[in-house]
């Protein structure tokens, strides 16, 4: 029997099964938000970006209530739902995380903005220090800046050493923080639900206003939309919102509720190996650095791991 941690926190005792079983959930993880980048670069030639992120959000909420209702068997939807806690996690960790991620890829590109990506390490243990004071140790420190050192070797490798830092790297940054604060805020205020209820019933209204917003801009002539219906594009909407969305952000929030914030995202770091190796069918192959990169990172996710209970930094 495991005793529940402080949000963003690792689980006490959990047994060496159950901390694989989470790593390999990352595992899993890494792979669906690794693709997800160059796939969303091939949706952005054909779509605008709040249309494209609308798209895939309708096409993950249909999935995760489907999935919820088969598993739950019975209407996913329970009565005396918190809407207005579930309509601000969806806000900000669904409709604002989305669009600014979506600006971020196509004002940069797929590999820049998994470069800023390998940033969430630091991202993550900041803001869950922050807010919910979770401790930094020095396990999670020297993790932090193995993985990070990893993740940026790996990625500057595939862009043949070239990187830069305008308004699209910054709009990931900006995502990561949404991002993991979605990620702690949704355990502590949706902890009476299961980790795929609280997706879906986070997702839906974050869903409903990206769907909302569309249709405005559509009808008040607000800008142009673009929206292309032929097989290939839906077929790309479909995989974003079934794997990297539904899946993937199913894996994540199971797997920090085990592991805690500041282990799990170190795995994020890989992403951006993962979204490299996806480019491979352009003829883009990993070199040593990349594959030197991944090793770090691992290296840096194994150490925070093994000594979770290490002793916290002072704050300044």
């Amino acid at each position: 029997m495991t005793s529940e941690p402080r949000i963003g926190e690792m689980k006490v005792g959990l047994t060496l099964k159950e901390t694989m079983i989470a790593n390999f959930g990352l595992v899993a993880n890494v792979i669906a938000w690794g693709s997800f980048f160059p796939v969303l670069d091939l949706v952005l030639k054909r779509w605008d970006v709040v249309s494209a992120t609308a798209a895939r959000q309708v096409v993950a909420v249909v999935a995760l209530l489907v999935i919820l209702g088969c598993i739950e068997r019975r209407w996913p939807l329970r009565r005396g739902l918190p809407w207005g806690t579930m309509t601000l996690l969806g806000f900000v960790g669904i409709t604002l995380c989305s669009i600014v991620t979506t600006l971020g890829v196509y004002l940069s590109s797929p590999l820049s903005a998994a470069i800023i990506w390998a940033a969430n390490p630091v991202t993550a243990a900041l803001v869950a220090r922050a807010l919910y004071g979770v401790p930094l140790t020095r396990a999670i420190l020297v993790g932090a800046v193995f993985s990070v050192a990893g993740g940026v070797l790996a990625t500057v490798a595939g862009q043949g050493g070239r990187f830069g830092f305008g308004l699209g790297e910054l709009s990931i940054v900006a995502a990561n923080v949404l991002w993991t604060w979605f990620s702690l805020a949704i355990q502590e205020k949706l902890a009476a639900y299961s980790q795929l209820e609280r997706i879906a019933y986070a997702q839906l209204p974050g869903t409903v206003i990206l769907v909302a917003t569309v249709a405005a801009i559509h009808l008040l002539g607000l800008a142009e939309l673009k929206m292309e219906f032929s097989p290939w594009p839906l077929a790309y909407i479909v995989y974003l919102g079934c794997v990297p969305l539904a899946l993937g952000n199913y894996l994540w929030l199971w797997a920090v509720s085990r592991i805690g914030v500041n282990v799990a995202s170190m795995y994020q770091n890989l992403i951006s190996v993962m979204a490299v190796l996806v480019t491979m069918w352009l003829g883009v192959y990993p070199t040593w650095q990349q594959l030197a990169g991944g090793a770090i990172i691992l290296a840096g996710v194994i150490y925070a791991q093994k000594a979770p209970r290490d002793r916290a930094v002072p704050s300044a």
